[in-house]
């Protein structure tokens, strides 16, 4: 299955960070990367600054595709993303999703400029192309995207990927 750009890899993690997420989602998923093309994937995640990783990184995760998507809207979630190469983690939004969560409590939240989880990068990248993937829900969390009624699990990434 030949990955298109803007596909989601919704990742099934191993590290015990990995796992405190899906425990307080009550759900198998933690991470979230895009696909952008050239065996590459753009995510965003604490400690570094969004960016570029290697496709063959995410071997045997989930891949979600949205087939609702134009070609003009899949190049669009793509430049979107990439413009956002170098921002910054938004760690009080992993507070927020814990309280949404743990506590079934959804307080009151600011939207932080070019700040994101990896989670709502993909989720605002693919609303400035006019497709919301999860209605309702402002800032989702990995298990959200997994749940979208806009998404469907198409495959896993190749682990033969060189």
């Amino acid at each position: 299955m030949p990955l298109l750009p803007a596909d989601l890899i919704i990742v099934r993690g191993t590290s015990p960070i990995d796992r405190v997420i899906e425990d307080v989602e009550h759900s198998p998923y933690s991470h979230v990367a895009g696909y952008v093309g050239g065996g590459l994937v753009i995510q965003a995640e604490g400690c570094k600054p969004t960016g570029y990783a290697p496709l063959a990184f995410f071997a045997g995760q989930p891949v979600f595709r949205c087939a609702l998507l134009t070609d003009g809207q899949r190049r669009q979630i793509v430049d979107w993303v990439a413009d956002r190469i170098g921002s910054h983690y938004a760690y009080g939004l992993l507070l927020w999703e814990w309280a949404r969560y743990a506590l079934h409590v959804v307080l009151p939240w600011w939207i932080e400029q070019r700040k994101y989880i990896c989670s709502t990068l993909w989720a605002d990248a693919y609303r400035a192309a006019g497709m919301n993937l999860c209605p309702g829900i402002r800032f989702p969390s990995p298990a959200d995207l997994a749940q979208s009624l806009l998404l469907a699990q198409v495959g896993t990434v190749p682990k033969n990927i060189a």
